[in-house]
């Protein structure tokens, strides 16, 4: 887990617990939601980065297209 996404999901979990109304427990399980797609972006990102690196050291003919 990265330190934003433990941010985000210790400030959800602070205002649920401060008021655990219906509309809190909504906007803590959006931000779950949020926080995971962020994750799972930044390993996509993660994985094109390290393809893009591997691809740059290949001689020219050797790189896909």
């Amino acid at each position: 887990m990265h330190w934003w996404s433990q941010q985000a999901c210790d400030a959800a979990a602070e205002a649920q617990a401060a008021d655990p109304s219906p509309t809190n427990l909504m906007a803590a399980a959006q931000v779950q939601a949020l926080v995971s797609m962020a994750e799972a972006l930044h390993r996509i990102a993660s994985a094109l980065e390290e393809r893009d690196g591997a691809e740059s050291t290949l001689p020219p003919a050797v790189r896909p297209k």
